[in-house]
């Protein structure tokens, strides 16, 4: 009996010793990288206006900080590590990141206004 208490007492210890688990933080926005193209052509010029248009108007005041913004007609070194590791095949591209440059969410050639700002907004931004 007593063996058995020692045991039941044991297993309760261990189970309160156990830490309790905090709830992940959300992820916080850390920077926003926008490649666009200043010499883009055809359909690709009009898909590059559209975004420029609507990343303007989100990044206009205090987000404005947030925003790197590179050309990758004018500086395509600065773009191509990005493009290498994000993967991506298709410009203009939107990144948004946390503060260890990890990719929180995107938006490739089309950039809706909406859904961007919905993600900014749970980002904290």
């Amino acid at each position: 009996m007593a063996q058995r208490r020692i045991i039941i007492l044991s297993i309760i210890l261990a189970i309160l010793s156990i830490p309790v688990m905090a709830q992940a933080e959300p992820a916080k926005l850390g920077q926003v990288i926008y490649i666009t193209r200043s010499k883009a052509c055809g359909c690709t010029a009009e898909k590059v206006k559209a975004a420029d248009k609507v990343v303007n108007q989100a990044f206009a005041g205090s987000r404005q900080a947030s925003l790197k913004r590179i050309d990758y007609d004018t500086d395509r070194q600065a773009a191509v590590p990005y493009i290498g590791q994000f993967r991506l095949i298709q410009l203009p591209a939107l990144l948004l990141l946390d503060s260890q440059g990890r990719l929180l969410w995107s938006a490739i050639g089309i950039v809706d206004p909406n859904k961007l700002e919905e993600q900014l907004k749970g980002f904290g931004a």
